[in-house]
């Protein structure tokens, strides 16, 4: 089963006001966030390729070994704002052999080899249909305007009587070509979900999220 690490990159796209510009290409501790992710998905094993797939090579300017990663182009079109992820991932199977797809967003700078290689043996052995990271928030939750873990009709639960919530990272998902081109989304109905601390699934996105990276590589936490 061929294995392929996609890391799309949005040349020109539009980031909302609240995010970082071009966030994939900025600097951390000496390397820009996409060469991270590079660097992950080329020291895990089971992958057979790394793919960088974006509409302009200028991207590989801001990978240090680029004998790592392999460049596929795609069209701009897919740099529009309101393109989905999954009209992405159809368009490189188009253009692909892979049979397992491990997509990675350049947004987690601390992500271990690893976790991925974990994500990447429970779909294979056929236990589960895809795999994501996540991170767990044992919290009292809200979501559209109603406690999503327990109710204001009776007294506040203590933290540890609450049921946790599962966050998805975004910065990790395997699945199959079968599943995707079955249901054409990269979460089946039987997904395994690795559980990572806070400080692994860190993203950035917001210039504060990048602030705070910057602490942690420049006291040698990562």
């Amino acid at each position: 089963m061929k294995v392929i690490a996609l890391i799309p990159y949005w040349a020109g796209y539009s980031f909302p006001e609240e995010s970082l510009k071009q966030r994939d290409i900025l600097t951390l501790g000496g390397h820009s966030l996409i060469d991270y992710t590079v660097r992950v998905a080329s020291q895990v094993k089971e992958v057979d390729e790394v793919v960088i797939y974006a509409s302009d090579d200028q991207v590989l300017n801001s990978i240090e070994d680029k004998t790592k990663c392999v460049f596929v182009q795609r069209g701009n079109d897919l740099d529009a704002r309101e393109v989905s992820i999954e009209q992405i991932i159809s368009r490189f199977l188009q253009v692909s052999d892979a049979e397992m797809i491990v997509l990675m967003h350049p947004k987690n700078p601390f992500l271990k080899p690893s976790t991925v290689s974990i994500c990447i043996e429970q779909v294979q052995r056929g236990d589960f249909d895809s795999a994501f990271a996540a991170s767990k928030a044992r919290k009292l939750a809200w979501f559209n305007g109603e406690p999503l873990n327990y109710s204001l009709e009776e007294d506040v639960p203590g933290l540890s009587a609450i049921e946790p919530v599962l966050l998805e990272t975004s910065s990790l998902y395997v699945f199959s070509r079968q599943l995707f081109e079955n249901l054409k989304h990269r979460v089946g109905a039987k997904p395994y979900i690795h559980e990572i601390g806070h400080f692994e699934g860190f993203e950035v996105d917001r210039p504060d999220d990048f602030e705070i990276a910057e602490l942690i590589v420049n006291a040698g936490l990562e």
